[in-house]
């Protein structure tokens, strides 16, 4: 199925901050998102037929901050 990347920086507080984020194809025919899927997949039969949802998402590290997060810094 497919996803969504989340590309993050890590601040010294340990929160991630996102900083974009793209979706993965899984190239699936049989996934709604992909696509692979048929443009022609009957919209009667694709809820049973084809996956309707995404895989939770991936956070991915792209940078680190030496700095706490603004949530931390304001308490």
């Amino acid at each position: 199925m497919c996803y969504r990347e989340v590309r993050c920086a890590r601040h010294a507080c340990g929160h991630e901050h996102p900083q974009s984020d793209k979706k993965i194809d899984c190239g699936s025919p049989a996934c709604r998102y992909s696509q692979a899927h048929s443009p022609a997949c009957s919209p009667k039969t694709c809820p049973q037929t084809c996956k309707q949802w995404l895989k939770p998402a991936r956070n991915v590290v792209v940078s680190n901050s030496p700095a706490r997060c603004g949530h931390c810094c304001s308490k």
